[in-house]
C-alpha cells in the first residue's frame, strides 16, 4: 500500500489587485514560512487572464515555492453568497433542504452551480445557513488559469475560510462569537466565528486605498501616494482620543501637530465610519439570527496597522474588545526577516491563512 503523505501546497490568493503566495515547511518544532510573494496586477484579478497567468508563472518560476500544487481562493466577487432560512423535520437531510432552498435565490440553474454552506445553525427546528455558490463555468476558467500557468489546483476554497484558518492557528476560541475583519487595499471582509464555525461573513469595496486618495485630495498632494499613506498611519484616527494628545503636548510647543492630527481624522472620519455602519450591520444580523450570541473580541487583520487607531476608533463604536493582530509577528516573523521582501501596503494574511491548508495525496 502506497503511504499517503501531508504536505504544505502553495497558498495562492488573487484579489485586490494583486497575487499574494506563501507556503510553509516542516520542521521540527510545527511549520515555519518557507516562502511569501507578490505580484502587483494593474486589474482586477477577474478582467485580465494574460497578465494573472503571467503573475502566476513568475511566482511559480521564483525558485523559492516547491512544487506546483497549490490552494486557491475564488475572488468573492465571482461567487454568489446568500442566507437561506427552513424548517427541517427529524427525517429531513439538511444538505436537501439547503439545496431546495438555494434554487430560489441562485441566479443560474442548480445544475450549473457548484455549492457550498461553510455557515449552518440548527435551533429546535429551524436552520439557517449561509450559502456559498459559484458557476461551474467560473470554476472551470480558474482551474484552466492555473493549468496555462504551470500549476496543479489541488483545492479552490473562499477568502473567510482562509482567514478563519489563519486566526485559529493563532488564537484558541473561548466558545465567544468573534468578529475578524480583515482591511484590504480596495476591498474588506468580515467574518464572525464561533470556534471552528462561520456564522456569517460579507465583503465589502472599502480599504486603505480610497483613505489614502481622500488624504492626497483634500490636502492637494499631486503624485504623493507615499506621503498620504504616512499621513494615514502616522495621524489617522488618533484625534478621536485628542484629550491624551493634548495631555501629551502640554506647552503647546506641537499645536501644528495636534492641528495635523485633527484636520486627517476630519478628511477620513466619514469614509471610516461606511466601514463601521458595515460591522454593526454584520453584529446586528447575527444577533437577529442567535439572541443569545455573546462577543469575545473584534480582531483585525491585514493592513489595520496602516490606519492609526483605526482598533481603538472601533472599540469605542461597537463596544466590543478589538485587537489589530500582525499575523507575521504572530507566526514568529519580524517583517524585516520575513523570507521575501514583501511590498508596503498588500496585506499577506489570506495566502498565509490558505497555506495553512495540508493537502494528501499518494
Amino acid at each position: 500500500m502506497r503511504e499517503i503523505l501531508k504536505t504544505y501546497p502553495i497558498g495562492i490568493d488573487m484579489d485586490d489587485r494583486c497575487v499574494t503566495a506563501a507556503q510553509y515547511r516542516k520542521t521540527r518544532h510545527g511549520i515555519s514560512l518557507r516562502e511569501l510573494a507578490c505580484q502587483p496586477l494593474t486589474s482586477s484579478a477577474s478582467e485580465d487572464d494574460g497578465e494573472l497567468v503571467a503573475a502566476l508563472k513568475s511566482v511559480r518560476s521564483s525558485g523559492s515555492f516547491k512544487g506546483r500544487r497549490v490552494v486557491v481562493n475564488i475572488p468573492f466577487q465571482d461567487l454568489s453568497v446568500f442566507p437561506v432560512q427552513f424548517l427541517l423535520g427529524e427525517r429531513d437531510d439538511p444538505e436537501e433542504a439547503i439545496l431546495r432552498e438555494a434554487v430560489k435565490f441562485l441566479p443560474y440553474p442548480l445544475e450549473e452551480a457548484i455549492l457550498d454552506y461553510p455557515s449552518f445553525t440548527n435551533q429546535a427546528g429551524t436552520c439557517t445557513a449561509t450559502v456559498v455558490a459559484v458557476h461551474r463555468q467560473v470554476m472551470t476558467r480558474w482551474l484552466g488559469i492555473m493549468k496555462s500557468a504551470g500549476l496543479t489546483a489541488e483545492v479552490m476554497e473562499f477568502s473567510f475560510s482562509s482567514l478563519l484558518r489563519l486566526h485559529r492557528g493563532l488564537f484558541p476560541n473561548d466558545g465567544r462569537a468573534e468578529l475578524l475583519c480583515h482591511i484590504g487595499r480596495t476591498r474588506s471582509l468580515l467574518a464572525v466565528a464561533n470556534g471552528e464555525e462561520l456564522l456569517c461573513f460579507s465583503e465589502t469595496p472599502w480599504g486603505i486605498e480610497p483613505l489614502s486618495n481622500k488624504i492626497r485630495t483634500q490636502l492637494e498632494l499631486p503624485n504623493a501616494a507615499a506621503e498620504a499613506a504616512t499621513l494615514l498611519k502616522d495621524y489617522g484616527l488618533a484625534y478621536s482620543e485628542r484629550a491624551a494628545l493634548t495631555k501629551n503636548t502640554p506647552d503647546g510647543s506641537s499645536q501644528d501637530s495636534l492641528d495635523m492630527y485633527r484636520v486627517i481624522f476630519q478628511i477620513i472620519a466619514p469614509t471610516v465610519d461606511e466601514f463601521m455602519n458595515e460591522c454593526h450591520r454584520t453584529i446586528g444580523y447575527l444577533l437577529s439570527l442567535q439572541d443569545q450570541a455573546v462577543f469575545g473580541k473584534i480582531y483585525l487583520y491585514g493592513l489595520s496597522d496602516r490606519i492609526s487607531h483605526l482598533d481603538r476608533y472601533l472599540e469605542k463604536q461597537t463596544g466590543i474588545p478589538t485587537e489589530s493582530v500582525d499575523a507575521l509577528e504572530n507566526l514568529g516573523y519580524a517583517k524585516e526577516n520575513s523570507p521575501s521582501c514583501f511590498p508596503e501596503g498588500i496585506s499577506s494574511v489570506l495566502a498565509l491563512g490558505l497555506a495553512m491548508r495540508e493537502v494528501s495525496w499518494p
